[in-house]
């Protein structure tokens, strides 16, 4: 998620706080900490012990773990929950139980995530204002691989003194000094005597002892459960089909809901023209106009609303937009670098120098991406209730509880409700990608929840509200130079991306506030290159708004920009008739980090050996969400065109690997999406609509012609790095400077490919060689 505050923002947003920022300027560290920003102090209910905002110990030894992340198939409810046993001591089995918290606690708020500083180097008073302000604000959200890297160093510190306040608790017991004391198994031990306590006997004591307040972490050298491969702890529940997901969400005296929205976005509804009959279909309690946008169906069942919603005849009201199509779309890119006003993201050395002395050894390229949509398996989805007295709670597969409450309050609000205490539920969730941090269909819910008070509605788009009529990553189109010196590689480099901004039309629909579209850092993720050893270097971006909302999206810039620059780099190097990984040999010599992955990745493939006619190898690499990433593609591209990705090897240094299972599995998942994306992807306009509705014309990888997939981890000793979305960033390119490999071609637009059906569940994708 992007950085929406500069830091000056935070200290006046403080100041306005009671004037905190201001104190704490003044009076430095000390001041600061008297001051508690973690939330929850220890406590005892029942048989449990809550030592801290992460932890509670129940007296029979079970151990509940609360990870403020969604568990989105990631793991990440696992890996977090490791950090916490290994500082406790206690072995990861089933004794341990893990919780997602929802409330607005300023120990659960992702602040990492938008001052981007790791909290094991968070210091000073400008990020305490920070954590304050988000602490407040209930800023809880999952995203930008962050989980982990936000995380893993609280929760540590909560185990580790967790422990302490039992090994307190132990002395005092036992009557001896705590240096006599050991931890193991869930015991505190005195190993002269041999007596041993359990966390549990011990638990609602150590609720009383004053927490530490810098406990010593356990050395990795005594580390047991961290770096080892660990089962998940929500698979078994999955086995079983125990997980509720948002779309199973069952109350008594439920609604459902089905709606639809206009094909042009920004369009309103100008008249229901059969409202009155469609209100008479069998089930069908309401036909309502939600804030004049969209319209929906409330039935006694999901069916009945949708198949009364078939029968809507809906006027929308027309828009500046009803003319806009893909040749309008592509023509606003086209301008936008052409823009004689661009923003300057990054500047050194003197590119425009070096490139009027060389215009011999000046490499060009420009390459465009479509809008493409997230395609979640699971629809959009919220069950709401507003009850009599006001209070309201939900059910959500949602990415933010902040969201949630949000969507609720707004919702409620604009159907002339007021909400007070709100209850916020986050079930499992068919896939997040960024689409489920926004609190559209929850304001939707709740505006109906509204209107039926007292009764949960439930909404549930169908799949062509969701692709047809959801939020999208948005198009880009980039123009690439390079000159190169003696030795071939790129004395200067000078990237200018056209883009929509993501932060600007993300803060526009969720925040009280929206930055500016100009320095979008999302825009230029992975355009700059920083890794790479080029003297003079320029990354500008354009901004170019349209009427299509865009959202957060799985690696957001990185999926095209990456695309854009490894494409490039390979065509620097053929220019240079150096092969493609001595050349990025060459490039990374100053970083060792990188160049590992390079070298461990192109030791699985093979990388130099023969291939047989029509097929190819590429490679491409990047540093992403402070880990680097690099892949090998192998592909076959037949006479026809038809291309087949055979395998792709991925070699990943992500930092300190908690969970080695989960960071391999996330790296998998990442590269099919990344291959769907690459290929199959692509969100199409004509007067003003989407074109796509489905997975008959949206199009997923089928399992039938996915690639093998290898994984290794570059061991590292650096804090982790994020998982989630790297696996995804390099994989277009590999692909591309396969084929280029393989055939010659060189293709600059995203998708490559265009699917095709061929039969029952069988699909054969064929390369878009008119663009080469």
């Amino acid at each position: 998620m992007p950085r929406l505050l500069s830091r000056r923002t935070f200290l006046w947003t403080g100041a306005a706080l009671g004037g905190t920022a201001l104190v704490a300027a003044v009076g430095g560290a000390g001041y600061l900490a008297t001051i508690d920003v973690d939330g929850r102090a220890s406590s005892v209910d029942g048989d449990g012990a809550t030592l801290n905002a992460f932890l509670t110990i129940h007296g029979d030894g079970r151990v509940v773990i609360r990870v403020p992340k969604t568990e989105m198939g990631q793991g990440i409810h696992t890996g977090l929950a490791m950090v916490v046993a290994e500082e406790l001591d206690i072995p990861f089995d089933d004794r341990i139980r893990v919780e997602f918290p929802v409330e607005p606690l300023p120990a659960y708020s992702n602040w990492f995530n938008i001052l981007r500083v790791r909290p094991e180097e968070a210091s000073g008073p400008v990020v305490w204002v920070g954590r304050r302000v988000l602490g407040l604000a209930g800023f809880i959200a999952t995203g930008a691989s962050a989980s982990t890297m936000a995380l893993w160093h609280p929760m540590r510190v909560a185990g580790a003194s967790a422990r302490h306040m039992l090994l307190a608790a132990g002395a005092a017991r036992l009557g001896v000094p705590v240096a006599q004391l050991s931890t193991g198994d869930g015991k505190v031990r005195h190993d002269r005597s041999g007596r041993s306590l359990s966390y549990g006997d011990l638990a609602r004591d150590a609720a009383f002892m004053p927490p530490p307040d810098d406990p010593p972490l356990k050395p990795a050298a005594e580390w047991r459960v961290m770096g080892r491969y660990q089962p998940r702890v929500d698979v078994p529940a999955k086995v079983r089909g125990e997980p509720v997901f948002g779309i199973d969400v069952v109350r008594p005296e439920m609604l459902h809901a089905t709606i639809r929205q206009a094909p042009v976005f920004g369009a309103g509804v100008a008249r229901v023209i059969n409202a009155a009959e469609v209100r008479r279909e069998p089930g069908v309690v309401d036909v309502v106009v939600i804030d004049g946008k969209s319209v929906a169906v409330v039935g006694d069942q999901w069916w009945q609303a949708e198949s009364a919603a078939r029968r809507l005849e809906i006027a929308w009201t027309r828009t500046g937009a009803d003319h806009v199509s893909d040749s309008t779309l592509s023509a606003a890119l086209k301008a936008g670098l052409r823009s004689e006003t661009p923003y300057e993201n990054v500047d050194m050395g003197d590119v425009d120098a070096v490139i009027a002395a060389n215009p011999a050894t000046l490499v060009e390229a420009t390459c465009d991406a479509p809008f493409v949509a997230h395609a979640c398996m699971e629809p959009m989805n919220a069950t709401v209730i507003i009850r009599p007295d006001g209070s309201a709670e939900a059910w959500v597969p949602s990415q933010s509880p902040m969201s949630v409450r949000t969507g609720i309050r707004s919702g409620a609000g604009r159907a002339g409700v007021s909400v007070a205490d709100i209850t916020c539920n986050i079930t499992m969730n068919g896939g997040g990608f960024g689409r489920r941090s926004d609190q559209d269909v929850v304001a939707q819910a709740a505006y109906l929840a509204a209107r039926h008070r007292g009764r949960p509605v439930k909404l549930v788009w169908p799949r062509e509200e969701d692709i047809g009529r959801g939020l999208f990553r948005s198009h880009a189109a980039a123009r690439l130079r390079a000159v190169l010196g003696a030795d071939g590689l790129p004395v200067a480099w000078d990237a200018l991306v056209a883009t929509q901004s993501v932060i600007h039309s993300v803060a526009g629909r969720n925040l009280p506030f929206t930055p500016g579209p100009d320095g979008d850092r999302l825009a230029i993720e992975g355009l700059e290159k920083p890794c790479y050893a080029i003297p003079n270097r320029r990354v500008r971006s354009q901004n170019v708004p349209s009427h299509v909302p865009i959202g957060l999206w799985r690696s957001n810039g990185f999926s095209f920009n990456t695309f854009f620059t490894e494409s490039f780099i390979d065509d620097c190097a053929l220019t240079a008739r150096i092969d493609p990984v001595d050349y990025r040999r060459a490039l990374l010599r100053d970083n060792p980090r990188h160049l590992r992955v390079l070298e461990r990745v192109a030791g699985m493939a093979g990388w130099g050996s023969s291939m047989a006619p029509g097929r190819g190898r590429g490679i491409a690499i990047e540093d992403c969400y402070r880990s680097v990433v690099a892949q090998v593609a192998e592909v076959t591209v037949a006479g026809d065109g038809e291309i087949t990705v055979d395998r792709v090897f991925c070699a990943i240094d992500a930092g300190l690997v908690i969970n080695p299972d989960a960071v391999m599995a996330q790296m998998e998942g990442g590269i099919i999406f990344g291959v769907t994306s690459a290929l199959n992807s692509m969100i199409t306009l004509e007067n003003g609509a989407v074109m796509q509705s489905n997975f008959h014309d949206f199009p997923m990888q089928r399992l039938h012609n996915a690639p093998a997939v290898t994984v290794e981890i570059v061991g590292s000793d650096l804090p982790p790095g994020g998982a989630g979305e790297p696996g995804i960033v390099p994989v277009a390119a590999a692909i591309a400077n396969a084929v280029r490999a393989a055939t010659g071609l060189r293709l600059r637009s995203l998708p490559l490919a265009t699917t095709e059906t061929v039969g029952e569940g069988r699909t054969r994708t064929i390369l878009r060689t008119t663009q080469a």
